[in-house]
């Protein structure tokens, strides 16, 4: 029921028709079911592209939807028992439009599953999936099934399935995110990201991985874990507290190469000329480390080129960066930016280095 609820709450609220109590209830099913979040991103792009013309269109849309559930042997829990009344009113129209819309992205979202062979063995939809992303320019903290809690950087991602903790504990990590995790001996936490995976008991630590960043950073707290790249399963390298582990993401992240070239033999280099494993500098007055201070609203830079801190400022202050000329991009950098503006921040910049900025909507352009 709470899903069928979830669709005519988000047409309504799409029509500008839901009451604040209806609107607190779709605020409540999104957080209960993060994996709808699919919806929401996705039907704004399908009232836009594919506007449904009158009421009429509204109820061959619902029908259409029906019976393609139907086809595919898809269960959908109608509860009303007579055919839908179609009122001619705009307001009641505005509404039908929107819901049609909603059905539309109702059917492909039960269809990706359905075609993509998203099975168990038993014939049946494998389990959903969870997915918590943040914008850029925005964090987040969530709380895992088994009490575990993660932190989200800008510009991040952090998926697992509905089985989550039932016998393993799994996620997939596309950008930066702190964990603090539970432990639990017979269920090991474990990360997937595109260049690494990461074996954890419980503990506590950072994993840096933008897949478009140079490199892959992991850093230990508290605890210990254990990493493996990814095109080299059986070589595993034991992280233990104020330790962090880089990778350089060309030299691990296997490329796709065109079927007509013929693979030429090498030898296959040491583990040790693939990684690095640095000890983690600690302030001296609060004993944090610059990897984590994301999480106190800190932008810490240490002798990073501005090339590199212009990516981070990206994804900390939600615009884009361009900067004109190479020498100026090669500078390096010390220094924490904490309630600054992305103009103060650039402000403070020009007191070291020599340049010129514009800015026209949400990009900034820099020149010497």
């Amino acid at each position: 029921m709470s899903q069928e609820k979830f669709w005519i709450l988000l047409a309504k609220k799409l029509s500008g028709e839901t009451s604040a109590d209806e609107l607190h209830e779709l605020e409540n099913l999104i957080h209960e079911h993060p994996e709808w979040q699919f919806a929401v991103q996705n039907i704004g792009g399908v009232l836009k592209n594919h506007p449904l013309k009158d009421e009429i269109h509204a109820e061959d849309a619902y029908m259409l939807h029906l019976h393609r559930m139907a086809e595919m042997n898809i269960p959908f829990n109608d509860e009303h028992t007579e055919e839908p009344v179609f009122v001619a009113s705009n307001r009641k129209a505005k509404w039908y439009w929107a819901a049609a819309a909603v059905l539309i992205v109702a059917l492909g979202f039960f269809a990706f599953n359905e075609l993509s062979g998203n099975k168990n063995p038993n014939g049946q939809l494998a389990a959903e999936i969870n997915e918590i992303s943040t914008r850029q320019g925005s964090k987040s903290k969530v709380q895992l099934p088994d009490g575990t809690v993660v932190w989200l950087n800008s510009g991040s991602k952090l998926t697992y399935d509905k089985e989550y903790g039932q016998k393993l504990r799994e996620v997939i990590l596309i950008g930066e995110g702190y964990f603090d995790v539970v432990k639990m001996k017979d269920k090991p936490f474990i990360i997937h990201t595109s260049a690494i995976n990461i074996k954890v008991l419980g503990t506590v630590f950072n994993v840096k991985a933008y897949p478009e960043d140079k490199r892959t950073e992991t850093s230990l707290l508290r605890g210990s874990i254990e990493v493996t790249i990814k095109n080299r399963p059986n070589d595993k390298i034991i992280l233990v507290p104020s330790e962090k582990l880089v990778i350089e993401n060309s030299r691990v992240i296997e490329k796709e190469e065109p079927k007509t070239t013929i693979p030429t033999p090498s030898a296959e280099p040491s583990i040790n000329t693939l990684v690095a494993i640095n000890k983690l500098k600690y302030g001296s007055s609060d004993s944090s480390v610059a990897e984590t201070q994301w999480i106190d609203n800190k932008l810490v830079f240490r002798d990073e080129s501005f090339a590199e801190l212009a990516v981070k400022m990206q994804r900390w202050y939600g615009v884009e960066i361009e900067i004109k000329d190479t020498k100026i991009g090669q500078k390096r950098l010390n220094g924490i930016f904490e309630n600054e503006t992305v103009i103060q921040a650039l402000d403070a910049l020009k007191e070291f280095i020599s340049f010129r900025y514009k800015q026209t909507g949400n990009k900034i352009i820099i020149n010497r």
